[in-house]
C-alpha cells in the first residue's frame, strides 16, 4: 500500500497518525473514546474520525485511506469477539486489529523482551519473553481494569453512597463528591447507572488530590490498585529480570506508588504506542508487498 496508519484507541482518547509506506509522518489526529468492548459504535466512529482528520492534515483526500494499511491497537480487543465486524465498515485496503497493549509493547520496547502497562481509563499488561508475548489483563470495566481510573472512580462513587447511607463515615472524599451531586444520592445513582469507564474515570483527579492530602479513603482506593498493579508487574517481569515501561495518564501514580523493587525496574518506553502501531503496519505491509 502507499501508505500506512497507526491508531492507538484508548478508554478515553484515539488517536491517529498517518505516513509514507516507508515510515515518513505526514498527519495525525485525535477523537473520543476507542474501546472496542464496551463501546463498539463509538469506537468506529473514532477510528473513521481520526483516520479522515489525520488524511486532512496531511492534505490527502479521505480516498488515500483505500491505499493505506492500518494497524488498530484498541481497548479492548482481546476481549472482543467480533473484530471483523468493525474492520469490514472500514475505508481502509487493509486492516489490522489487535490490542492497545501490543502497540504499547511495540514502541516502548520495540523487538526487544520487556513488559509494559498501560494505566489509564482502563488497565493492561503485556510482556514479551523470548519473543513470545504473555498478555494479562484488559477483560473490561465490568469485570476486569483494576488499578484503573474506571475502576477507582467507581468505588469512589460506591463508598459515597455508602456514606450517605450510614455505613460509613462521611469524609472529605466522599463529601466533596455527594457535593458534586448536590448531596443528591439519586442523582449520583442515575449518573452512575448510565456511565462509561471514562465517566467514572473524571473522578480520578479528585481522589489524588485528596490522596496527597491524606485522606484515608482516597489513600486506600489508590492503595488497593497499586496492590493490584505491583502483583500484575512482578509476575510478568519474572520477579524482575525484565524492564518494564509504564505508559497512560496514570502513569505518575504508579511511579509515585509503586513499591521499591518494582520502581527498579522502571525504563523509559522508547516510543509511544501509536509510534508502535505505524512500526508494525510499517513491518506488515512491507512483509505484503514482498
Amino acid at each position: 500500500m502507499d501508505y500506512i496508519l497507526g491508531v492507538d484507541g484508548g478508554g478515553s482518547t484515539c488517536r491517529a497518525a498517518i505516513a509514507t509506506a516507508d515510515g515518513r509522518l505526514l498527519g495525525h489526529a485525535k477523537a473520543g473514546p476507542a474501546n472496542i468492548y464496551s463501546d463498539p459504535a463509538q469506537c468506529l466512529n473514532s477510528i473513521l474520525y481520526c483516520a479522515k482528520e489525520a488524511c486532512e492534515d496531511a492534505n490527502l483526500t479521505e480516498e488515500a485511506l483505500q491505499q493505506t494499511f492500518a494497524v488498530l491497537g484498541l481497548a479492548g480487543a482481546n476481549a472482543y469477539t467480533n473484530p471483523e465486524g468493525i474492520a469490514q465498515k472500514l475505508p481502509f485496503a487493509e486492516v489490522q486489529i489487535v490490542s492497545d497493549s501490543l502497540i504499547a509493547l511495540e514502541g516502548a520496547h520495540g523487538s526487544d523482551d520487556g513488559v509494559v502497562a498501560i494505566l489509564g481509563t482502563g488497565s493492561n499488561f503485556m510482556a514479551r519473553k523470548g519473543g513470545k508475548q504473555y498478555p494479562l489483563g484488559g477483560w473490561g470495566f465490568h469485570c476486569g481494569d483494576q488499578g484503573s481510573g474506571a475502576k477507582m472512580g467507581e468505588r469512589a462513587l460506591k463508598e459515597a453512597l455508602l456514606a450517605h447511607d450510614g455505613l460509613r463515615s462521611l469524609g472529605p472524599l466522599t463529601e466533596h463528591i455527594l457535593s458534586q451531586f448536590e448531596d443528591n444520592p439519586q442523582k449520583l445513582s442515575e449518573f452512575a447507572r448510565a456511565a462509561m469507564p471514562e465517566d467514572f474515570a473524571q473522578f480520578m483527579p479528585v481522589i489524588l488530590i485528596y490522596a496527597q492530602q491524606q485522606s484515608s479513603l482516597a489513600l486506600d482506593i489508590v492503595e488497593e490498585g497499586t496492590a493490584y498493579v505491583a502483583s500484575a508487574l512482578r509476575l510478568l517481569s519474572d520477579e524482575g529480570t525484565l524492564p518494564i515501561a509504564l505508559l497512560g495518564d496514570l502513569k505518575p501514580v504508579y511511579e509515585a506508588f509503586l513499591p521499591p523493587d518494582i520502581k527498579q525496574l522502571i525504563v523509559p518506553a522508547k516510543n509511544d504506542a501509536l509510534r508502535g502501531a505505524l512500526e508494525i503496519a510499517q513491518r506488515e505491509n512491507t512483509q505484503h508487498s514482498d
